[in-house]
């Protein structure tokens, strides 16, 4: 997951909306009249994260994906009042089988932010994401909680695009480690790599 820190000034476009339009409502947000703002605002999300899904970090072009409300704008966790809020907003790819569209309007024990890395990691064995084996049962329940909301283990695609990438990181470490910064900054996966080796 990435640990996404927001900047400081949101979407301008976004910080103009609110302005001109304070009764907004979360069935706003699909409408036509938000569409530009919510592309400039996945523009700058993009550029936040990296250029990865917020959730699986698979890489992502700035037009695909999604602008994902982490705290849902609707249903029974609903959140409406951060429906316009960019520091609620992240970058993710659409896979019903994972992320946001499988997070749906679900609330996840752990968000992207900084330190959301600190209590999973990547198993070398099959390329899963697994809690740390030094976790309390207590510990552990909300890492596999957000896992599988998130279905990080469902798509076999990503499973196995995440196995071939940390092969690739322990190689460099073990080979070239002075060479390993350079390699994560261009990695698909690479905060959950940094946290797991």
């Amino acid at each position: 997951m990435i640990e996404i820190q927001h900047r400081a000034m949101p979407t301008p476009a976004l910080t103009q909306y609110r302005t001109a339009n304070p009764a907004a409502t979360a069935a706003d947000f699909d409408s036509t009249a938000f569409k530009a703002v919510k592309d400039a605002v996945k523009a700058d999300l993009h550029q936040d994260q990296g250029g990865l899904c917020v959730y699986c970090e698979q890489h992502l072009k700035a037009t695909e994906g999604q602008v994902e409300h982490i705290k849902p704008k609707a249903g029974a966790n609903a959140h409406p009042h951060l429906c316009f809020d960019y520091h609620n907003y992240a970058h993710s790819c659409i896979n019903n089988q994972t992320c946001g569209q499988r997070k749906g309007n679900g609330l996840l024990p752990i968000e992207p932010g900084p330190g959301c890395n600190q209590q999973w990691a990547i198993a070398s064995s099959n390329g899963w994401v697994e809690p740390l084996p030094t976790l309390t049962r207590r510990q552990r329940h909300p890492v596999v909680q957000t896992r599988d909301m998130l279905g990080l283990n469902k798509d076999p695609n990503l499973v196995s695009e995440r196995k071939k990438w940390f092969t690739q990181a322990v190689t460099v470490l073990k080979t070239a480690p002075d060479d390993l910064d350079q390699f994560l900054q261009s990695a698909p996966f690479r905060a959950l790599i940094a946290a797991s080796i």
